[in-house]
């Protein structure tokens, strides 16, 4: 039997960013794919739009495991990716274009999560300052930047109880990142993380939860900060953990269905995580959509995969096994046409 060729495919950073170490990352996925049985794996960093297509003509791989989330520094680039590769006929892991390109701003994704029935907090999407709260809205709400992800321009004044605390955080998010802001109606419960793993049919995996220790947020909003995802010296950072979320079999199976129903809206495939809030009665509500999220083994797919049993190398080969199926139909079907012909 051939070995597979698998092209593995990153970005490189153009910017510091303290969320991640990308060349780490890449070895870790190096690695991963390299246990794979009858695999060869080659590496490729792209800088500009056109390295895409350079590669794949270079390499001729069976499949790309595309970990581009931007390209040039840009993230608005990244559906460009998965639009190439389809144009090339080349199968690939993650996302399509058309899922990126709707989870890039999180009023899009709101709205298609909303229109499929998907439970979501009542939102608003502002692009100047305003003290007044549009209905249905109702205070507390949450001002978050729309189009950034790692909580980026969320801190403990994101949450506001009134018009001058709305008005100054949605002024904040306009002025300083340059971009309009969601407005979200803030649901003080349990955040629950869903991974979900697979084609055609998803899996969800055991699910996490940010567990808020009271003696650093006495009496104040429970919310994942950016410091508390990167700063470690903040109160933030040292009051927040990741746990298994312990919830009884009513409530599980809640989660489990608005995760999986999200994903279908959103037509996701391969591997992505749904954030939810429960509110006072048990009911989740869909905050957060991470298509193509971090494969690092450190971050919070991977600890939901070991709670699965799958170690990182598992993870990773399941994912990789998502597009070789898609490559070994593309290809019956190609053989089919052409006898056909």
């Amino acid at each position: 039997m051939n070995a597979s060729r698998v092209l593995l495919l990153s970005a490189r950073e153009t910017r510091a960013t303290p969320d991640t170490d990308l060349a780490a990352v890449v070895s870790e996925l190096f690695a991963a794919l390299g246990a794979q049985p009858a695999c060869t794996v080659v590496h490729h960093e792209i800088v500009g739009i056109g390295d895409v297509e350079r590669a794949v003509r270079r390499f001729r791989p069976h499949v790309v495991f595309n970990t581009c989330e931007a390209i040039g520094g840009q993230s608005a680039l990244e559906p460009v990716v998965p639009l190439l590769l389809d144009r090339l006929g080349v199968e690939y892991t993650g996302n399509r274009a058309a899922c990126l390109r709707s989870c890039l701003r999180k009023s899009d994704t709101t709205d298609a999560l909303r229109l499929a029935g998907v439970p979501v907090p009542a939102s608003v999407r502002l692009t100047e300052a305003s003290s007044e709260l549009p209905a249905p809205l109702r205070f507390p709400v949450i001002v978050k930047p729309e189009r950034e992800d790692g909580s980026v321009g969320i801190d403990g004044a994101s949450v506001a109880t009134d018009g001058p605390t709305l008005h100054r955080a949605v002024g904040r998010v306009i002025e300083e990142l340059s971009q309009p802001a969601l407005v979200q109606e803030y649901i003080a419960g349990r955040e629950i993380a869903v991974a979900l793993l697979g084609w055609p049919t998803p899996r969800v995996l055991p699910p996490g939860e940010i567990e808020f220790i009271e003696a650093s947020f006495a009496g104040r909003p429970h919310v994942l900060t950016y410091a508390s995802k990167w700063d470690a010296t903040s109160p933030d950072y040292q009051g927040t953990r990741s746990i298994s979320a312990a919830t009884d079999p009513a409530v599980r199976a809640r989660v489990h269905g608005v995760a999986l129903r999200a994903f279908a809206a959103l037509h996701m495939r391969d591997y992505g995580r749904v954030d939810l809030r429960l509110d006072a009665r048990g009911r989740p509500f869909v905050v957060d959509v991470n298509p193509n999220c971090d494969l690092s083994s450190d971050a919070g797919f991977a600890k939901a995969a070991r709670r699965a049993g799958l170690d990182h190398a598992a993870l990773v080969g399941e994912i990789l096994r998502c597009a070789l199926r898609r490559a070994a139909t593309r290809a019956g079907s190609d053989a089919s046409t052409r006898v056909a012909s």
